[in-house]
């Protein structure tokens, strides 16, 4: 099912999915980006997000 969304997840409807990512990675808090962070920090954390979900794959799939 590689692509596709599975149709039993939620989707986050209240918050942007760049904040949800950010978030839900557990890189910031909603208040730190409120407060802390600005949008260039928010994204450098998506790509720090990005290549690491990348390198982990790249290395599970390395047998």
């Amino acid at each position: 099912m590689r692509g596709r969304a599975d149709a039993r997840l939620a989707e986050y409807v209240n918050v942007p999915r760049t904040l949800a990512a950010v978030v839900s990675a557990g890189k910031a808090t909603l208040h730190e980006l409120d407060t802390v962070y600005g949008q260039s920090d928010l994204w450098d954390m998506l790509e720090i997000i990005m290549i690491d979900g990348h390198n982990q794959g790249a290395m599970a799939g390395k047998g």
